[in-house]
């Protein structure tokens, strides 16, 4: 597993209604998104890599896995008009590919130990081109055990249950791999420590843990 300390970022907030938690990204090479296109010999055409599942599918499903380990996860937040979207769904560094996104949705998770954090599902009116999962923990990482369980619902239900057969980056169990970067983190002084984009299944995700003044926020980016 290869980890990369982050010292410099520019960071882009969102907040949904003032209930999701900040989620701490910049996102400028995840999301294999394209403008329209003009090829040789061909007219123009608007390429994006978007998943294969709706926003209702997704949120529905992993509302209904979430409840299973006893966290709760809130209706999603729909926004459309280009003024929320511009607020609230603004996660692209690159100007060309944010422009792509004209829809989102937010929702809220729960705990035990209290509010987890948020799952925002970022894209087309139809379907989302990138899920981000942004969970805060406190500095004694109370809630770490729930950390894992939301990254491993996510993974299961938004890429595939293939984590034992593939063993990203030669890690036999996603707990391991999340183990790694937060010993990673916790030995070092970056505010940030990153995962690589790690490809499974047909999709790729990517893992970040920055420390703030509340703690730990972990975050997890699904893309095509």
């Amino acid at each position: 597993m290869k980890i990369y300390p982050v010292r410099s970022k520019k960071y882009l907030y969102a907040g949904i209604a003032g209930i999701a938690i900040a989620a701490v990204i910049i996102i400028s090479f995840i999301l294999p998104m394209a403008g329209p296109d003009v090829s040789q010999n061909t007219a123009p055409s608007n390429q994006v890599a978007f998943l294969d599942f709706s926003y209702d599918e997704e949120n529905s499903d992993l509302k209904s896995q979430l409840a299973l380990h006893h966290i709760n996860m809130t209706r999603p937040i729909r926004l459309s008009s280009p003024a929320d979207v511009a607020q609230y769904c603004n996660f692209l560094t690159d100007p060309k590919k944010q422009a792509l996104v004209t829809y989102c949705t937010s929702t809220v998770l729960k705990s035990k130990q209290g509010t987890l954090g948020d799952i925002n599902m970022v894209g087309s009116a139809d379907v989302p081109g990138l899920v981000v999962v942004a969970l805060q923990s406190d500095p004694t990482l109370n809630n770490y055990d729930d950390v894992k369980t939301v990254f491993s619902t996510v993974i299961n239900s938004t890429i595939c249950s293939c984590w034992d057969s593939s063993a990203p980056d030669g890690f036999l169990t996603l707990s391991a791999f999340v183990d790694k970067l937060r010993d990673t983190h916790l030995q070092t002084k970056d505010p940030t420590t990153s995962t690589h984009v790690i490809p499974l299944g047909n999709k790729h995700f990517k893992i970040e843990l920055t420390t703030n003044t509340d703690g730990y926020l972990w975050k997890l980016l699904v893309s095509k």
